[in-house]
């Protein structure tokens, strides 16, 4: 080693091969150099280690990216909370319909999807008081529909109900399938008309029927319009019969095409749109 000026020192670095007992090579290092040496393999190691945490997973360890993104499945998880508290709210609502239509006693300002019933496969378990029950349930059903059907009934005879929308009908009236109301194919931009004046008692959506609208009525009629694409009436607006209060569609799990599903109900008990309006 050899000395230099007060301000700074040299060192010589030398490699020495031990077995051929010479020197290999050497080389002078200053105390300058050293420092920029050293502060570059700082530099280099910190922009390692900033590369890492930025464009690998272990930025999931810093205490502020740890707590942003607990924040957000926090958030993540309340919304989905939100929405299974809705789908179980419309659930409950259309359980208690199916329960007021077999108790012929439907509320209509709640009334969800009761005509699609059918197309779930219950199995219920029959005994003997579930027998009874049946039984005089479809006795009171006959007798309604017997009422309901004479068309020589002054006031209903008076009564002029309009087509709900231009198209073709699909599918029948057939309670015995649980399908209460009739089935009209059409274009999906087709207006859906009120099929008598009355007044909008629910517009509402559910998971099996989408937009779902229903009407009161003269003489305890209510219709019923489904899968809508839109709605342009709400609850408590009053409508004239053939006045358009939607837009057909195919919203809702029960459809597979743009068509309106149409049911009439009368004294709670579903009747046959065909025995009213001419199709």
């Amino acid at each position: 080693m050899s000395k230099g000026k007060k301000e700074s020192k040299d060192y010589r670095v030398i490699i020495y091969d031990d077995n051929k007992l010479r020197e290999v090579t050497s080389f002078k290092v200053a105390t300058t150099n050293i420092v920029a040496y050293v502060g570059l393999a700082v530099l280099v190691v910190a922009a390692i280690v900033s590369a890492l945490f930025v464009y690998t997973p272990l930025n999931s360890l810093l205490p502020r990216t740890s707590e942003k993104r607990f924040r957000s499945e926090l958030e993540d998880m309340a919304l989905r909370v939100d929405s299974l508290e809705s789908v179980i709210a419309d659930r409950e609502a259309y359980f208690k319909t199916i329960s007021d239509v077999l108790n012929a006693n439907i509320n209509t300002e709640n009334a969800s999807d009761t005509a699609d019933l059918g197309r779930q496969k219950i199995d219920f378990t029959r005994n003997r008081h579930d027998s009874i029950l049946r039984t005089l349930i479809e006795e009171e059903e006959q007798r309604t529909l017997s009422v309901v059907g004479d068309n020589s009934h002054e006031k209903i005879k008076k009564m002029t109900f309009f087509m709900p929308a231009k198209g073709t009908l699909v599918a029948n009236f057939d309670p015995l399938k649980r399908h209460f109301g009739i089935d009209i194919a059409t274009k999906g931009d087709e207006p859906i008309l009120a099929t008598l004046p009355g007044t909008v008692i629910s517009a509402s959506w559910n998971l099996e029927t989408g937009n779902v609208m229903q009407i009161q009525h003269d003489n305890d009629f209510v219709s019923i319009y489904k899968h809508c694409s839109a709605m342009h009436k709400k609850v408590g607006d009053k409508v004239e019969a053939g006045e358009p209060i939607a837009i057909v569609g195919n919203s809702g799990e029960y459809t597979s095409g743009p068509h309106l599903h149409f049911e009439l109900w009368h004294n709670g008990m579903a009747v046959n749109p065909a025995q009213y309006i001419p199709f």
